[in-house]
């Protein structure tokens, strides 16, 4: 007998990792089941600054790159665990943001030498 057929299997019980492509993009409902959030919180997340959509229509049709779904999740993290409002979380983005274009700006300096 195949492990297939058995119900409770290891091989039937194990979870498949799916690493989708670098150009796919989710619905706000997707994203939403993906960072295991309800929707309102990654529209919150949206008018904070936080995330944004790649696309979004006038009539509330969105969509994320995963990228996105990953800060939504770092986003929940940070609320959740370390207990920071959404106003010290876009204070850190911020941060980490300037300290990435300071090291591509030492980069590029650097290479010039």
């Amino acid at each position: 007998m195949k492990n297939q057929d058995v119900p409770d299997s290891p091989e039937r019980l194990s979870i498949e990792v799916f690493l989708p492509g670098p150009d796919v993009l989710y619905s706000l409902d997707a994203a939403a089941r993906l960072a295991g959030v309800p929707r309102r919180s990654i529209l919150i997340y949206c008018r904070a600054g936080l995330v944004q959509p790649v696309f979004a229509s006038p009539d509330g049709m969105m969509e994320f790159t995963e990228e996105a779904v990953h800060a939504v999740r770092r986003i929940e993290y940070m609320r959740t665990v370390q207990g920071l409002d959404l106003v010290w979380i876009k204070t850190l983005f911020d941060l980490i943001k300037e300290v990435e274009r300071l090291r591509a700006e030492v980069r590029f300096l650097r290479s010039r030498r």
